[in-house]
């Protein structure tokens, strides 16, 4: 970009677009008038006669010494009308490209070039997990929630269907119903008598004391599973909260420096376009002889 500044000034002697693309055309007519002249350039005459006639008829004459001499001049203003052209044209493209680099300006190069520093874009944290709880108890509570669930286990499958305790109770009762069995016949016939070695009531009482044990346990854990299931959905919805607020605060600084980079093209835009070419000191000649033609012409 700065390197197509070269073509231009920023007073009011520099040329517009339009008036150095009609003076380009017009040194380009200058190169063709002077360029039929030189086609024209024959060193001798031709001059036709019939035999026996003294008579001859110029058909073509030879330039003169003069117009020799000014050859040399010619040339040098076709090439100082082509050097003017091509600065003219350069120019042109040169405007052309700043108005498009200032069109296509992306928002990195317009923080680089306003020295603004982009605002980063907020990221979603990570949210409290039920280990993350557990590990920042303290030693005792998490030694307390240890015991609770082990002891919850315990009970609850002694207990439970399939736990030694129940199904010794459960067998109990069977025999308690049932307190004979015979095996076999004849003389082999066996008769096994089941007589219970505890009170049922003990039993009964047992039972009943290791299920309310249970249940407290499983109560006590239950509610420390509570509180651990109730920070991480706190810590969730924070997390979130907290993103979208960010996330919101975000679009609309980047919604601002959005308005700001097109302000800025907008800007660019006007201040390129507006910017005149000027002639180098070594093509004013060329250039007051160009811009004269036409008025020349009318006079």
């Amino acid at each position: 970009m700065k390197k197509d500044l070269i073509f231009f000034t920023d007073n009011d002697r520099g040329l517009t677009s339009t008036s150095a693309n009609h003076i380009a055309n017009m040194a380009k007519e200058m190169i063709r008038g002077i360029e039929a002249e030189l086609e024209t350039l024959v060193f001798y005459s031709t001059e036709v006669s019939l035999i026996g006639s003294d008579n001859a008829n110029t058909l073509r004459r030879g330039v003169d010494a003069e117009t020799v001499t000014e050859t040399a001049g010619k040339l040098h203003r076709i090439a100082r009308a082509k050097s003017l052209i091509a600065w003219l044209r350069e120019a042109i493209k040169a405007k052309e490209r700043l108005i498009e680099e200032a069109e296509g300006l992306t928002l990195e190069d317009f923080a680089k070039a306003e020295d603004i520093k982009i605002p980063e874009a907020p990221k979603l944290q990570e949210s409290l997990t039920a280990d993350d709880y557990y590990a920042q108890l303290s030693l005792d509570e998490r030694n307390r929630y240890y015991e609770l669930e082990t002891l919850a286990a315990v009970l609850g499958k002694e207990i439970h269907p399939g736990g030694h305790f129940a199904d010794a109770r459960d067998e109990l009762m069977q025999r308690a119903l049932n307190p004979h069995e015979v095996k076999g016949d004849g003389r082999d016939t066996l008769i096994y008598s089941f007589a219970p070695t505890v009170e049922s009531s003990l039993i009964e009482s047992t039972f009943f004391e290791l299920q309310k044990q249970y249940r407290e346990a499983q109560s006590k854990l239950n509610a420390m599973k509570y509180e651990c299931e109730k920070a991480v959905t706190d810590s969730e919805v924070k997390v979130k909260t907290d993103y979208a607020e960010a996330l919101d605060k975000w679009n609309g600084e980047m919604k601002a420096l959005q308005a700001r980079r097109a302000e800025y093209i907008k800007r660019k835009v006007r201040e390129y376009g507006n910017k005149r070419i000027l002639i180098p000191g070594s093509l004013e000649g060329i250039y007051e002889e160009v811009s004269h033609l036409g008025k020349k012409d009318k006079n």
